[in-house]
């Protein structure tokens, strides 16, 4: 008996989604490229799962939130159900999956998550081990540290999952960004620094002795929603490209 092919929908969240069109294009197209990139199928597949396992249903129940946020009829229960979604995928997404990451580009990042003075010490160690990107992962690790990504995983942490006997006023304060526009900031400075961080990687491997390196497309320069980010570009006068026209 011939064996019959069954088809079924992985996912209904396509390449129509920026953020999902940004990072496989950088998956796909620019890692590639990347010469020193040892173990390339590894953080492939751990991007892969960042994607499908953090970002894609944190995004689905964002989606869900969109469509009932002000329907009057849906349950405030089921609309908090998922902003705590969200929430918990992101965190899973950066603070996990992101760690995966990149661990197979052989980077150790644990510190990000770390109190103030261990990361301190971890910063000032990470721009000595790796000083072409050193300064700039810092500054903007810092900075989300500083604006968005240690609330983040405060919400998820004091007001989602471990909120009993927590300071109440502590849970009241971070209940606050339960809402549909905070939710939908987070998502976007989550996914947005997530490949920031991978490009960081990228970079930080390629070496431009073959010719080439990563830039910015014009397109993206004149619309920060195109779906390409990034392109290789041949270096002028390199001598890897003398041959070519």
């Amino acid at each position: 008996m011939e064996e019959r092919i069954v088809v079924k929908l992985f996912s209904d969240v396509g390449m129509g989604e920026l953020f999902m069109a940004r990072l496989f294009h950088l998956k796909d197209r620019i890692l590639s490229g990347v010469f020193g990139l040892e173990r390339r199928k590894e953080v492939e597949d751990t991007i892969t799962g960042l994607i499908f396992d953090g970002l894609e249903p944190a995004f689905r129940s964002l989606r869900e939130l969109r469509k009932e946020w002000v329907d009057d009829k849906v349950p405030e229960k089921k609309k908090r159900q998922h902003i705590e979604n969200v929430y918990s995928y992101l965190t899973i997404a950066y603070k996990d999956r992101l760690q995966q990451v990149a661990k197979e580009f052989g980077y150790d990042i644990g510190f990000v998550f770390q109190k103030d003075a261990r990361f301190t010490i971890g910063s000032e160690a990470f721009i000595v081990q790796y000083p072409k990107i050193g300064v700039d992962f810092i500054r903007m690790i810092t900075d989300d540290r500083d604006t968005w990504l240690t609330h983040m995983i405060s919400v998820r942490n004091d007001a989602i999952d471990h909120a009993a006997g927590k300071d109440r006023e502590i849970i009241k304060e971070l209940q606050k960004s339960m809402n549909l526009e905070e939710t939908e900031k987070i998502f976007d400075n989550c996914w947005k620094s997530i490949e920031d961080i991978i490009l960081m990687f990228a970079l930080d491997k390629t070496d431009e002795k073959y010719g080439q390196r990563i830039l910015e497309l014009k397109e993206y320069r004149l619309n920060p929603d195109h779906p390409e980010r990034l392109g290789w570009f041949l270096i002028p006068g390199h001598p890897a490209n003398r041959n070519v026209t």
